[in-house]
């Protein structure tokens, strides 16, 4: 939210963006999120106290990382990422985006780390979003442990609904209404059909199978835009579109 407000105070005040910047407490090592910055009032007035401002350089840099984070080519695509490598923070924030694209494993076009942790909460019984979230399994394990503090639990609902919303008969969910009156993670009940069941043990036979997802500047599963994760079990990870990962397999 700061990178975003340095990149509108430089837009519209380019010369005196006249940003004051106030540091409360120490931010968490995983940025985030598995725990969270607790600031006691005193501490509150002393931090109003100790209000510093933000130069124009700075406020620059991080209007550019903005620029970079909401832009129409994820984080981690091949156009400009050497230059941002030696930025940790955009780097782990383009490591959480690349988390949410779907992934080309060798010859096959995998979901998403995100949507696999799902899709293997869900079997062709009924589940309503709690129960995904609550899954006694590895997967279940991780999307409470490894994701709930990034994504919270509601993500989990709107995204089980654009599954089922998506490509109607040929969706890889179903879902049918529930508890619409106790919120989002009971709303409804899902369970794959055919087709997910299909994806979930095989992958996408094409990207457009997979339901859009909007994140930040660009979107996820566009087959007109379609970014993919490669060597995503490396260190190295990095987003392609899937036609230069082609040609390349092709050379």
């Amino acid at each position: 939210m700061l990178w975003a407000l340095c990149a509108w105070r430089l837009r519209y005040r380019p010369e005196h963006p006249d940003l004051d910047i106030v540091v409360l407490g120490d931010a968490p090592e995983d940025g985030f999120g598995r725990g969270f910055v607790h600031v006691k009032p005193a501490d509150a007035r002393r931090g109003l106290d100790d209000a510093r401002a933000l130069s124009r350089t700075r406020a620059q840099h991080m209007a550019r990382s903005w620029r970079k984070v909401s832009g129409r080519s994820p984080v981690l695509s091949t156009e400009g990422v050497r230059a941002d490598r030696t930025r940790k923070d955009l780097v782990e924030l383009g490591t959480h985006q690349a988390a949410f694209f779907p992934r080309v494993d060798g010859s096959a076009l995998t979901l998403s780390w995100v949507d696999d942790l799902l899709f293997a909460c869900l079997e062709q019984d009924w589940s309503t979003p709690l129960d995904v979230f609550m899954h006694r399994s590895s997967a279940g394990d991780e999307l409470r442990a490894g994701w709930g503090m990034r994504i919270g639990d509601c993500f989990l609902a709107m995204r089980l609904r654009q599954w089922a919303e998506h490509r109607g008969a040929e969706a890889a969910l179903e879902s049918v209404p529930y508890r619409s009156d106790r919120g989002p993670m009971l709303e409804a009940r899902y369970r794959l059909t055919a087709v997910g069941d299909e994806i979930k043990r095989h992958g996408l036979a094409e990207i457009a199978q997979g339901a859009p997802l909007p994140v930040w500047g660009v979107t996820a599963y566009d087959p007109l835009a379609p970014w993919v994760v490669v060597d995503g079990g490396t260190a190295h990870q990095r987003i392609q579109r899937l036609e230069e990962r082609a040609t390349q397999d092709e050379e």
